[in-house]
């Protein structure tokens, strides 16, 4: 009998990624320098295990939509703002600004993990933390994903968080 394994998004092995995303200092947790300290630890190499686990990921996605369905929203933007970028030759100037997609790709991978600074499996707040995530890296660059809505037909009004502006 064979075991089917989920292709789960992962970082690269050895990465401080894996490590960080259940990581919170002494001094408590700044969202903003969590969100932007993963997204610099993101690596080219993190992005291919994050799109080799892309559909598993779409159907954690999925499955989140009934109880979340903004973060689910939210989540399907990222997911496409991310393949997007992926999909673009590496050997081509980079259109977008590296660290909106790397912060992406860190939210991606937070949300990917069941087990982060609040697992997943507790009820009713297990996804407080991921949508923290998803939340902060939409509002931190608020301006570059509402210009790609414009560009791409999203309705940038449905997915931006309640504290954009």
């Amino acid at each position: 009998m064979t075991i089917e394994t989920m292709n789960t998004p992962k970082p690269r092995e050895g990465s401080l990624l894996a490590t960080f995303t259940t990581y919170v200092s002494d001094a408590g947790l700044d969202l903003e320098r969590f969100v932007r300290d993963g997204g610099r630890l993101v690596a080219r190499q993190d992005e291919a295990g994050l799109r080799d686990g892309l559909a598993d990921l779409r159907s954690k996605i999925s499955d989140l939509r009934a109880a979340h369905p903004q973060l689910a929203q939210q989540l399907d933007f990222l997911a496409q703002f991310f393949q997007a970028d992926a999909a673009r030759d590496p050997e081509c100037v980079r259109h977008l600004p590296e660290a909106v997609c790397n912060e992406v790709t860190f939210a991606l991978f937070y949300t990917a993990k069941d087990v982060d600074l609040i697992p997943d499996d507790i009820p009713d707040v297990g996804y407080s933390d991921d949508c923290a995530v998803v939340e902060m890296v939409l509002s931190r660059h608020a301006a570059v994903f509402e210009h790609y809505c414009t560009t791409h037909g999203f309705e940038w009004g449905a997915l931006k968080p309640e504290t954009s502006h």
